[in-house]
């Protein structure tokens, strides 16, 4: 009895010592990003903070995530604050110039949001001088920026560091619309029967995907990150995770394709490439 009470304090100890070996990254998240990020009784949910605990429980690290604002996220990266940025995050080739990203697990289109009585459409929603709210640092605002004003489109763009502050301002008609990612734009209108609607898609060219990103040269988290958003595709638990907040939404290969010019993602893959 004394040598089995012996062999399961040690049993205990070295599983104890393996848990605190555990490598504890943290995720930097901007939570007013629903279904992609949120806050719900002050813990951070949503696609992608459930999809990286899954994949932290697959690949044997834990994960702690901090909120910040979007535009901070990729500062924070850089200076080493963060190890991972796991909001809904688009690639882009300016991004990859200064982090290094994961395979894509999502594609995107973007949307316009307007009051449920406006009569606008997405086009004449971005021309006529109308005020359009946007996320400040996220590439809706780059398309509002530079594929309508900067090509003589009369809008006036109001930019917010959350996109819950720009949704508040539409409902009480501060603005007249706001541009947004299609799954953020359904869940708003979701969350807010018969006070706004879409008025229209837009199918940037080329696609916009989402991916985890890292800092650039962390090669040893993003191998981790990669192989864990496959595992957890393959195993399903990437659809069921996408389905307890999209219950409608079709699920697409993971890994899916990257814009050209990213340089975080040639072969040999981190994770995937043997």
């Amino acid at each position: 009895m004394r040598l089995i009470c012996i062999l399961s304090i040690a049993l205990a100890a070295m599983l104890g010592s393996t848990a605190a070996l555990a490598k504890t990254y943290i995720a930097g998240v901007e939570p007013s990003f629903p279904p992609w990020a949120a806050v719900d009784h002050g813990q951070v949910v949503g696609i992608a903070p459930d999809a990286v605990r899954a994949i932290a429980k697959q690949q044997g690290f834990d994960v702690k995530f901090r909120s910040m604002s979007f535009s901070s996220l990729i500062p924070a990266l850089k200076a080493g604050k963060i190890d991972l940025l796991v909001t809904g995050l688009t690639v882009t080739p300016k991004r990859a110039q200064q982090i290094d990203f994961t395979v894509p697990w999502w594609q995107i289109k973007l949307d316009v949001l307007v009051p449920a009585d406006s009569k606008l459409t997405a086009k004449t929603a971005l021309s006529g001088g109308h005020t359009v709210g946007v996320q400040t640092g996220t590439t809706n605002y780059d398309y509002l920026k530079h594929q309508i004003v900067d090509k003589g489109g009369n809008i006036q763009i109001k930019t917010y560091e959350q996109g819950t502050t720009a949704l508040q301002d539409l409902l009480i008609g501060r603005i007249d619309a706001q541009f947004l990612d299609d799954d953020t734009a359904r869940k708003f209108v979701a969350d807010n029967p018969g006070k706004v609607k879409i008025a229209g898609e837009i199918s940037p060219k080329p696609p916009q995907v989402y991916a985890i990103g890292v800092k650039k040269g962390n090669t040893a988290l993003l191998k981790k990150l990669n192989a864990g958003e496959v595992a957890i595709y393959k195993s399903g638990e990437w659809a069921r995770i996408v389905h307890k907040y999209m219950p409608s939404a079709k699920i697409t290969p993971v890994p899916g394709p990257m814009p050209a010019g990213i340089d975080s993602y040639h072969k040999p893959i981190p994770g995937l490439s043997q």
